[in-house]
């Protein structure tokens, strides 16, 4: 199931919004935007799905997303308006093109580069946004802008918080031809083909031994781990998006036994291709 594109908040809106979304019983479209959103759940519970990841949700969860992640919540409560939240969602540049580069704004710069895997907050972070949801909807508009910019200081300075998919590649530094970024564009372009540990090695100038211990060292993971979990990351992609059989897909992210993909699969999804994309549906 390809996911639904929502065009985003139009050039006459504030620089962000904050509203309260409601649903019945039923399967919000899984979808994706150009806007970076906030969604705590007030009450309601069901399946929400984040990039490749499929969990159960419940009133008090706070989530945090960047823009283009696939997303939806599926309310599986039986009442009439049983589900609700209160949804921010804002540009990345709320604040204008140079706010980026203020040293003030680095931690909340960290924690946007962060949502790219979407984060998911403790109860104890969430409750901030519960105290405050009325004054974020009826405040004037600068008011809310000051509330809004603490709300994102204490969410940037807490660790309190988990990251619920890896599908995006953790880039670590801005530097184009870094060895890091060397290997991981490498994967990115050639996940489907054979890789071998000699090959990533000579590709950044360093024996075998040395290319596991520093990768492992930069990403917290072994070499082969990673590109386990990307390509099925990258498989779970293809089940939401097209009609292929989960063996063709198998083998279109690199996987030369059917067995050990279904293997790997169930290892880091916790179900099969086909239970993975009939809860897509």
């Amino acid at each position: 199931m390809k996911p639904d594109f929502q065009y985003p908040l139009p050039e006459s809106e504030k620089s962000f919004r904050v509203f309260y979304k409601t649903q019945d019983k039923q399967n919000a479209p899984l979808h994706y935007h150009p806007d970076y959103e906030m969604n705590f759940v007030i009450k309601g519970n069901g399946r929400r799905f984040v990039g490749s990841t499929i969990e159960n949700f419940e009133a008090g969860d706070l989530i945090m997303l960047a823009p283009n992640i696939p997303h939806r919540w599926n309310n599986t409560s039986n009442s009439h308006h049983s589900y609700s939240s209160l949804v921010i969602q804002w540009k990345e540049d709320f604040l204008g093109k140079a706010w980026q580069s203020t040293p003030e704004f680095r931690p909340i710069r960290r924690l946007f580069d962060l949502s790219n895997k979407g984060i998911k907050f403790d109860h104890n972070v969430a409750n901030e946004i519960k105290r405050s949801q009325t004054d974020l909807l009826k405040l004037p508009p600068f008011q809310k802008l000051l509330l809004f910019l603490q709300l994102l200081d204490d969410m940037a300075k807490t660790t309190e918080f988990r990251i619920l998919s890896e599908d995006q590649f953790p880039f670590k530094d801005d530097l184009p031809n870094s060895r890091m970024n060397k290997i991981l564009q490498f994967i990115k372009e050639n996940y489907a083909e054979k890789i071998t540990l000699s090959k990533m090695a000579s590709l950044v100038n360093m024996g075998e031994g040395a290319f596991s211990r520093f990768f492992s060292q930069a990403m917290g993971k072994p070499f082969f781990s990673f590109l386990n979990e990307y390509r099925i990351k990258m498989a779970c992609k293809m089940l939401r998006e097209t009609d292929s059989q989960a063996g063709e897909i198998g083998f279109a992210c690199g996987y030369e036994c059917l067995q050990f993909f279904y293997r790997q699969f169930a290892r880091y999804v916790h179900c099969s291709p086909g239970d993975y994309r009939r809860k897509l549906s």
